[in-house]
């Protein structure tokens, strides 16, 4: 081959490796777009949302404290319901109130509920007629209003509203009061007195009763009116009425667990809590 030709061929050479240089680079060029497409794909999915699982409804369990406040006993179930920042309902005697006023008022200071429980818990005096029974739980909200500042129309009938009869209901419903109830008792206004365990395992009973009715429990026990602890004499009534105090006090705390690990919040009642029955 000449020297005319080999440059000939070299020419032609160098032309065609620099045309598919050119074709490679410009196909190259592309890549990084696949790459910001493959990007924007990814970049604007919607992030994976958390699920949340609604809430349930409240469910409450009442504790309500009938016939103080007193001097003693009353100071120490707050103390007790304070600590696992329970709330509960007094079911309060105005006479009681007028005797421990500072009582009262921590009470309420401490968030929990009040119901009237007459002012005399006379049963002979209130239960004489319906307008007498009146009477009584209007001087009651008297003694209440005097520290609240207000009436409360929630009421409980000292042993209970089977005590009340038609004409009792309708000069009370007449006057806007409403009967707040039980459906769980602690039974400890057992005249023979009672231990925390008996306490214990009575309101046990009773709540896992009403829980097969679907109610929410509503459960009775006592602080108990004021009564001098320097007249206890084994053997006697105050005794045993001293000494189912203390049972109550004792109970309490192991009752209040109860409640808490079955799922109820302590509340305190008021005109929209549900009938006991």
């Amino acid at each position: 081959m000449t020297c005319k030709h080999l440059l000939l061929f070299a020419l032609v050479l160098i032309l065609f490796t620099g045309c598919s240089g050119a074709s490679l680079v410009t196909a190259y060029s592309h890549t990084p777009d696949l790459e910001q497409a493959s990007t924007d794909v990814v970049s604007e999915a919607e992030p994976a949302q958390a699920l949340t699982v609604p809430a349930g409804p409240v469910k409450n369990a009442y504790l309500t404290i009938d016939d103080g406040p007193n001097s003693h006993f009353t100071g120490i179930y707050l103390d007790i319901l304070k600590k696992y920042n329970a709330k509960a309902t007094f079911v309060v005697v105005g006479s009681n109130i007028e005797r421990n006023p500072e009582v009262f008022r921590r009470i309420l200071d401490e968030g929990h509920s009040i119901a009237n429980h007459t002012f005399s818990h006379d049963y002979k005096k209130i239960y004489a007629s319906p307008e007498a029974f009146l009477e009584d739980l209007d001087r009651g909200n008297k003694s209440i209003s005097a520290i609240t500042g207000s009436e409360v129309k929630m009421f409980r009938a000292p042993g209970g509203a089977s005590r009340l009869t038609s004409s009792f209901n309708g000069v009370l419903d007449s006057h806007g009061y409403k009967h707040l109830g039980w459906n769980v008792s602690s039974a400890d206004s057992d005249p023979n007195g009672i231990s925390s365990q008996q306490i214990i395992d009575n309101i046990k009973n009773g709540v896992i009763a009403v829980e097969k009715m679907e109610k929410s429990p509503i459960i009775l026990i006592h602080d108990g009116t004021e009564i001098n602890l320097g007249t206890d004499k084994p053997g006697t009534a105050v005794h045993n009425y001293i000494r189912s105090r203390e049972s109550g006090v004792a109970a309490l705390p192991e009752v209040i667990e109860f409640l808490l690990d079955r799922g109820y919040t302590l509340a305190g009642a008021d005109e929209n809590t549900p009938a006991a029955w």
